[in-house]
């Protein structure tokens, strides 16, 4: 892990060198004498030095405004899972959190940028380690090192493809129709480009990650987490293949695709639940039966059948850039001036949410809400509901054994997927196939379906997840009932990984479910506009994003020519 570390700390410094001579417009205003010998062809020369080009992508994901702190906080509030720390205070994070959004929103911008930072560097591995590869192959009875040396190109390249496509799988769930550069050997001039439509986009998405899928390793020979591997890339496919089936594109003929990737994961035995689930030894009162599979993202414990790919986080002393807010502005109440370091969440539990879980479902409930909040004195100490301050329970940073010295970024992954989404990614697919009138894979009933959605409910009871309980399975047919019932499952059992907004979106049902959620806390007795503001503000354009203004639209004028109301913000 050292060695990869100190690869992205590397990067950070070479990479935007090698952006710019990526592109040709550059390379012919340049001064040859002084940067001739530092080019992207001549960097990439060997397997090490792709290797390294490779870390520089992944850095992207890993930086301040991607997972690091903006997309990973701003972009995902606004659900009925939560209510955002500031209401109506103006600033360009509240304002994105609670659907007061312009084109001129500064984290808009940013992710935005960043995002095609990390293509740009994709596409410069993936047309520089090509050409290595082919000539690689090109040897006839190669040694075992030039074997090595082949197989280590092709792995390259499937991360590359895959993480290409899953950044444009980001910006097409956020922004819609989006420009597609394809190349690193582009100029200037090319830069200005008009938006592709969505379909284009979810097609060229589809053919990087199979392309990856050929290449990648599974699970059991990746030693890392913050690396990807073929259970997941599948997985994250599946996810695609969900989100390209529902609203906006509606291509129905996707759910059955969704499945075939969902049970391809699940039939590989490469991957399976955690289910170990007990007290961590802190907390008093509040030291409930607790998931190892959150434990282990605090511990740097890394578990790849059950947590499938993680975005890589460490602290190096001295810098934020490898640094993450997940169990700190994503977590628990924890004071300034505990030894367990502070914590200061974003992002505020319903107790409408808190109601909504199952009677006999108060053990999930518990470890994702926290009810607590640790004083100056580490005491666990209650919140009371009035309040509106819970935090959010899977990502405790007191559970880090050795802090950060800084007081908001420290060492946690995050979790991108895990093999329980998996699980409810099959039965919602073959369920929506059925219902559809599609095909499923051979093979596949909607007893496999029942199957997968049980075993989530009953590891969440911390019961054995392969063993039937006729008081915890659910059972029935394919249709409605078993489309609410697995809904209910994906919010109660992945909430506040990020997954339920794009969920609303997808199933057609933000906007009316924010209002919803609004009316019932005004129910409550809680403010509308002061306890709950996205209800007070949304709209239907806010499905989408858009563009953003100073990082697009005035540098590409031409991104608005097929639709100057730029997602209907203008």
């Amino acid at each position: 892990m050292k060695t990869i570390l100190n690869k992205k700390n590397a990067l950070r410094v070479m990479i935007p060198v090698l952006m710019l001579f990526a592109m040709t417009g550059c390379e012919k205003d340049l001064n040859e004498e002084v940067y001739s010998d530092f080019t992207g062809d001549n960097f990439f020369t060997d397997v090490n030095s792709a290797e390294l080009g490779l870390m520089g992508i992944y850095d992207v994901l890993g930086s301040e405004d991607l997972y690091g702190r903006g997309y990973l906080l701003y972009f995902h509030s606004g659900t009925d899972l939560e209510r955002y720390w500031r209401q109506n205070r103006g600033l360009d994070d509240d304002l994105l959190a609670n659907y007061q959004i312009q084109e001129n929103n500064g984290w808009i911008g940013q992710v935005w940028t960043a995002f095609y930072d990390g293509i740009n560097r994709a596409n410069l591995v993936i047309d520089r380690v090509t050409v290595l590869r082919d000539k690689q192959a090109e040897i006839t009875d190669p040694s075992s090192k030039e074997t090595a040396d082949l197989n280590a190109y092709n792995n390259i390249l499937g991360d590359a493809y895959f993480l290409r496509a899953f950044m444009y799988f980001q910006l097409v769930k956020n922004w819609g129709d989006v420009p597609l550069r394809l190349s690193s050997e582009i100029s200037f001039n090319e830069l200005q480009s008009r938006r592709a439509p969505k379909e284009e986009v979810y097609q060229q998405i589809e053919s990087d990650i199979l392309q990856a899928i050929e290449y990648l390793p599974p699970a059991s020979a990746v030693a890392t987490p913050g690396r990807i591997n073929r259970g997941a890339a599948r997985g994250i496919l599946a996810r695609i293949y969900l989100n390209w089936a529902g609203y906006p594109v509606q291509d129905k003929s996707k759910f059955e695709k969704a499945a075939e990737q969902a049970w391809a994961v699940v039939s590989s035995g490469e991957h399976q639940l955690n289910s170990v689930i007990e007290p961590v030894g802190l907390g008093g009162e509040f030291d409930q039966p607790f998931p190892r599979v959150f434990r282990n993202l605090a511990e740097k414990v890394y578990d790849l059948r059950s947590s499938m790919w993680e975005i890589h986080f460490s602290f190096q002393g001295s810098t934020r850039g490898d640094a993450s807010t997940v169990g700190v502005w994503h977590g628990v109440h924890q004071a300034d001036n505990s030894s367990y370091g502070r914590g200061a969440p974003r992002r505020y539990p319903l107790p409408t949410f808190f109601d909504s879980y199952e009677e006999k479902d108060s053990l999930r409930r518990d470890w994702t809400i926290a009810q607590f909040e640790i004083n100056k004195n580490d005491e666990f100490v209650p919140l009371e509901r009035k309040q509106l301050k819970w935090g959010v329970g899977k990502f405790r940073r007191y559970l880090i054994g050795s802090i950060s010295p800084d007081k908001n970024y420290d060492i946690m992954n995050w979790p991108v997927i895990r093999y329980a989404d998996v699980l409810l990614m099959l039965a919602e697919s073959v369920n929506e196939t059925v219902m559809n009138g599609g095909t499923l894979p051979p093979g596949v009933t909607v007893g496999n379906a029942y199957e997968a959605i049980n075993r989530v409910r009953r590891n969440a009871r911390a019961q054995d997840p392969n063993v039937t309980d006729p008081e915890t399975d659910l059972s029935g047919g394919a249709g409605e009932q078993f489309r609410q019932q697995i809904r209910n499952e994906r919010k109660w059992e992945l909430a506040f990984e990020n997954l339920r907004k794009p969920d609303l979106v997808r199933w057609g049902i933000l906007v009316e479910t924010v209002k919803q959620t609004g009316a019932k806390m005004v129910a409550q007795g809680f403010d509308k506009e002061t306890d709950y503001f996205p209800a007070h503000n949304i709209q239907d354009k806010h499905v989408l994003l858009p563009i953003p203004f100073s990082a697009e639209i005035s540098q590409n004028p031409k991104i608005l020519e097929t639709d100057p109301t730029n997602n209907g913000y203008r």
